[in-house]
């Protein structure tokens, strides 16, 4: 009897799902200085019609533009940005939609930082 092994290879990259590797402010971060912007780092392509990313304060108002997703300025399309208005002291959740630009998986998740005076 003659038995036969196929092997799949996938090609690096292929399978691949975009996770966050940084932002800044860090997860946890208190901070003195209000932020501007959040960014958010990736360690795939990320899709920019579908990744997201937005910022709010603890009583779910949404602080940051409206207009926060993908870094267009970013020619490796790894990484998402919001600008923020004017922001005070107390804490801030950020919350993130990535899309993998090679496969459409998504990945989601959030974090939160704190400005005090």
């Amino acid at each position: 009897m003659l038995t036969v092994t196929v092997i799949l290879a996938v090609p690096a990259g292929l399978s691949a799902h975009a996770k966050l590797v940084r932002s800044e402010p860090k997860a946890g971060a208190v901070l003195t200085i209000p932020p501007t912007v959040v960014r958010v780092w990736f360690d795939d392509e990320l899709d920019p019609d579908r990744s997201t990313i937005g910022v709010w304060d603890v009583r779910e108002h949404r602080v940051d533009d409206g207009r926060g997703g993908v870094d267009l300025s970013d020619l490796d399309r790894k990484s998402m940005i919001a600008r923020l208005r004017a922001v005070g002291a107390g804490t801030y959740t950020v919350r993130w939609r990535a899309v993998s630009a090679d496969d459409g998986f998504v990945a989601q998740g959030s974090f939160a930082f704190a400005v005090k005076r």
